[in-house]
C-alpha cells in the first residue's frame, strides 16, 4: 500500500490516538505531507516527533476543533507550510450516555459541537483551497450510533448521524469541482477509553462483540486502512457513501430486550 498519498497535503484532526493516530502513522507511511491536531500538546508532540524520527513529513497544532476561529487558523496554517490541501480526514468526536427525556442542554451541546460541528467548521474552512486546487478528499468519521439511532446515546447517535447526511451533501455540491465527500462508520473498535470501559461491564469484550457483524472488535489500524483508501486515488469514482465496518447489529435496543 505503500505510496497511496505519495506527495498529497493531509489534515487529520484528532491525531493523538486510537484511530487518529493509526491514520496519521498510515498517511505518513504512504507519501503524505501531514498537518496534524490534537486537543493535546503533549499528544501532538508525540505523534509528530515519531513520525519526523521515521523520516516523514509532518507538522501539528494543538488546539479545539469545535472553535470555528481555531479550525480557520489550522486549515490556513496547512496551505502556509504546504500551499495546498488534498485530504481532510475529520476523527473528532464525543459522546455521553443517557435517555434523550434525561439529557441536559449542555451535554447535547458538547456532543453536536465537538462531533458535528468540528466536522462542518473543518469541511467549510478547506473547500475554496480544494475547489482552487480541481478537487480533494474529505473522509469523516461516523458511527453505527448514526445508522438508526443508538439506545442511551442519543445525543452522539444525531450528531453521527449529521456526520454522514453532511458528508452526502458536500458530494451532491462540490462533486463537480473534483472533490468527494465520505463517512466511515467502524462499529466497536478497540481504543484505549473502550477497553477501559468494557473492562467494567458484565462480561467485558466477550460480551460486546458477541452480537457485532464479525463478533470482535474493529483495530484501529483496520479502519485506517478504510479511510487511506477514501482519502486515496485508488477511491477516485467514490463519493456521498458511508462506508459500514461491524456494526452491532442490535443497536437500537438496549441489551437484553
Amino acid at each position: 500500500m505503500n505510496g497511496m498519498l505519495e506527495g498529497k497535503v493531509a489534515l487529520i484532526s484528532g491525531c493523538g490516538a486510537g484511530i487518529g493516530e493509526a491514520a496519521a502513522r498510515l498517511f505518513a507511511k504512504n507519501g503524505a505531507m501531514l498537518w496534524l491536531n490534537d486537543l493535546r500538546d503533549d499528544a501532538v508532540d508525540r505523534v509528530v516527533s515519531d513520525l519526523l524520527a521515521e523520516g516523514a513529513v509532518a507538522q501539528g497544532v494543538a488546539g479545539d476543533m469545535s472553535d470555528p476561529s481555531f479550525v480557520h487558523a489550522w486549515v490556513q496554517g496547512a496551505v502556509d507550510a504546504y500551499g495546498r490541501i488534498d485530504v481532510l480526514y475529520n476523527n473528532v468526536g464525543v459522546s455521553r450516555s443517557g435517555l434523550i427525556g434525561d439529557l441536559s442542554d449542555e451535554d447535547w451541546r458538547f456532543q453536536q459541537s465537538v462531533t458535528l460541528d468540528s466536522v462542518f467548521y473543518a469541511t467549510r474552512a478547506v473547500i475554496p483551497h480544494m475547489v482552487a486546487n480541481g478537487g480533494g478528499s474529505i473522509v469523516s468519521m461516523s458511527s453505527g450510533a448514526g445508522i438508526g439511532g443508538n439506545f442511551n446515546l442519543g445525543g452522539y447517535a444525531a450528531a453521527k448521524a449529521g456526520v454522514i447526511n453532511l458528508m452526502e451533501t458536500v458530494a451532491t455540491e462540490y462533486g463537480g469541482h473534483g472533490i468527494r465527500a465520505n463517512a466511515v462508520t467502524p462499529g466497536p473498535t478497540a481504543t484505549a477509553p473502550l477497553l477501559d470501559y468494557l473492562a467494567t461491564q458484565p462480561g467485558g469484550v466477550e460480551a460486546h462483540v458477541a452480537d457485532l457483524d464479525l463478533q470482535r472488535l474493529s483495530q484501529p489500524e483496520e479502519v485506517a486502512q478504510t479511510v487511506l483508501w477514501l482519502a486515496s486515488d485508488f477511491s477516485s469514482n467514490i463519493t456521498g457513501i458511508c462506508v459500514r465496518s461491524n456494526i452491532r447489529a442490535a443497536s437500537r435496543r438496549p441489551h437484553g430486550s
